[in-house]
């Protein structure tokens, strides 16, 4: 409800800082743009709303939608303060205008990407605008700079998404390791966020001061962020920050459509806030007729007005009046015989006059059938009748169901019938097929268990007698090879033996021209023999003597090496044998 004062402090224009003071703390480089944002807020007529609430939250709008910083969402100005680097360094840490100017450039390249090319924005205009507007509010000694706290404030509040997502964000930057408030940087925050309505000529009203703080909160509170929510999302708010939510009921309501004729100015229909007056019948105003004092006919400014942020047609309002008047009904009267009945709440039950009859629509079960059969037997009897132990009731409803589970399973079990007698009998011949069948379903586990254990152990054994058959394999071409080297060597050996034996026996030595010339006396050929042999046939290295004992220990060594082999030949064939016995 509204009365004469409307709800909010009255302003009067010309109390705040003048558009002289601030164009002078503006550096002249934006003081064109910032003189061009306040000529064309002048045209807009704000300074005559009569509520400072109203006309406060107006010029923030306005500078809102003349920077397209209404088109930014919270989430997206949060990434981009992350993309700049501002989250990794101190609140107070002060940065050039060019940074800040990158990180606007920042913001609108981003939204020209998530918008279509037909809404594309002028980045350059958008951005030269918004800078100045923060250099008015901030930059009040003319500097070039701007801390990073400012920042942060001036546009998670200018840009759009909902309150609650902007006061966590803000939250998180003002709150201590503990998750509590901490007073002096929420004072910081107070005075920066009321820095915006300074600059828009609304000091007198909103404007910073020591009692402002203590509006919101008082230096001994712990505040957490749900005292914190609590505080600016009651209504009433804090009065130094009521323009706040305002601004975001304001962007809400932008778009919505009333389709109805303003008393005042006679406009056929408008978009915004739509009042309606408690006293005159069916007087309605739009939102810049209200705020401005505009009247008609019989209605005063001192009449109490409704403000609505929706329109429902007369149809709609009709049928939610008559709605709302069928509630106040009572479902019966006093004389009816269905009297209501009321609950352990307190709420009335009504009984219904008649009862709904779904045989059409349910078929008949077991249980119904036995449950009226029960019902009707039962009527005959007053009490019913004590049960003695091992006894069950005939109906229940829990025996009904234990029927039909046990039917079922009989069923299952390849029984035709199923007795329907309740004796112990019953009970002990079920219990008794059950233990039967459990007995063959572990005896067939344990069967299936045998048999997979079986099929492990003879994976695993096939898999070893694979692998010995290889080796086998590699063996016996070992042995060919060094079979086919044996024989070679014999035969150069046999060779070199007819060679010493025919030829001339110097008494001396043997000369190593003589030596030298022998068929197979070269490294290459004699490479077999562990270099003993080519060792004796070197020219002049060893006395003629000597030659049949290295031939000899030559011999030896390759003895040595082919019974190396057949032994390793027989111990693998040996394993093999045994893997192969195992394994059948």
């Amino acid at each position: 409800m509204w009365s004469s004062n409307g709800g909010g402090g009255v302003g009067v224009v010309g109390n705040g800082p003048s558009p002289e003071h601030i164009l002078h703390s503006v550096p002249p480089i934006v003081a064109t743009e910032m003189q061009q944002l306040i000529d064309e807020m002048r045209l807009q007529d704000f300074d005559s709303i009569r509520f400072a609430t109203y006309r406060a939250a107006c010029k923030l709008r306005f500078i809102q939608q003349k920077t397209k910083v209404h088109l930014v969402d919270i989430w997206n100005m949060i990434e981009a303060f992350r993309e700049n680097g501002l989250n990794a360094l101190p609140l107070h840490t002060v940065i050039k205008t060019s940074r800040a100017e990158l990180l606007l450039t920042t913001v609108f390249h981003n939204l020209n990407k998530r918008l279509v090319a037909s809404q594309h924005v002028d980045t350059d205009v958008s951005i030269s605008l918004l800078l100045a507007f923060l250099l008015g509010a901030y930059d009040k000694q003319n500097t070039g700079r701007l801390t990073v706290f400012s920042i942060k404030v001036a546009l998670a509040t200018l840009c759009a998404g909902k309150l609650v997502d902007k006061l966590r964000y803000i939250f998180s930057q003002i709150a201590d390791s503990n998750g509590l408030m901490d007073h002096i940087k929420f004072t910081d925050f107070l005075q920066q966020v009321l820095s915006l309505t300074t600059a828009v000529f609304e000091a007198p009203t909103f404007g910073f001061s020591e009692s402002a703080v203590t509006q919101c909160f008082h230096k001994d509170d712990k505040v957490s962020l749900n005292v914190f929510l609590d505080t600016f999302l009651s209504d009433p708010c804090p009065p130094c920050i009521m323009w706040l939510p305002l601004l975001h009921r304001m962007a809400a309501v932008s778009n919505v459509y009333h389709p109805v004729v303003c008393d005042a100015c006679q406009v056929r229909s408008f978009t915004g806030f739509r009042y309606k007056c408690q006293r005159c019948a069916n007087y309605q105003l739009c939102q810049s007729c209200f705020w401005r004092g505009r009247t008609s006919q019989n209605h005063s400014n001192e009449h109490e007005m409704k403000e609505y942020s929706s329109y429902k047609s007369p149809a709609k309002q009709l049928v939610h009046s008559i709605h709302k008047s069928l509630q106040c009904i009572p479902a019966s009267s006093s004389g009816d015989a269905n009297i209501d009945i009321l609950n352990t709440t307190g709420v009335p039950i009504g009984k219904p006059t008649r009862p709904l009859n779904l045989n059409n629509i349910v078929p008949a079960t077991p249980t119904t059938i036995r449950r009226q059969h029960a019902a009707t037997s039962s009527a005959d009897w007053p009490t019913s009748p004590v049960l003695l132990p091992g006894q069950a009731s005939h109906g229940g409803v829990i025996d009904d169901e234990h029927k039909l589970i046990a039917r079922y399973a009989a069923k299952l079990s390849g029984r035709a019938d199923y007795p329907l007698s309740n004796g112990r009998s019953m009970n002990s011949s079920m219990i008794e097929d059950e233990r039967t069948l459990i007995a063959q379903l572990e005896e067939e586990n344990s069967m299936m268990v045998r048999e997979m254990a079986r099929l492990e152990s003879q994976t695993t054994s096939d898999d070893g007698l694979a692998g010995l058959r290889d080796r086998k394999m590699e063996l016996e071409e070992k042995m060919f090879e060094m079979q086919q080297r044996r024989r070679e060597l014999m035969m150069q050996l046999e060779h070199l033996m007819a060679q010493l034996n025919t030829g001339p026996q110097p008494t001396g030595g043997v000369s190593s021209a003589s030596l030298s010339q022998l068929p197979f006396a070269s490294d290459q050929q004699l490479t077999g023999v562990n270099s003993n042999v080519a060792n004796a046939f070197r020219a002049g290295s060893l006395p003629a003597t000597s030659l049949q004992g290295d031939l000899l220990h030559a011999a030896d060594q390759i003895t040595t090496n082919m019974s190396d082999l057949v032994r390793q030949l027989d111990l693998a064939q040996a394993e093999d044998n045994g893997v192969t016995i195992n394994g059948f």
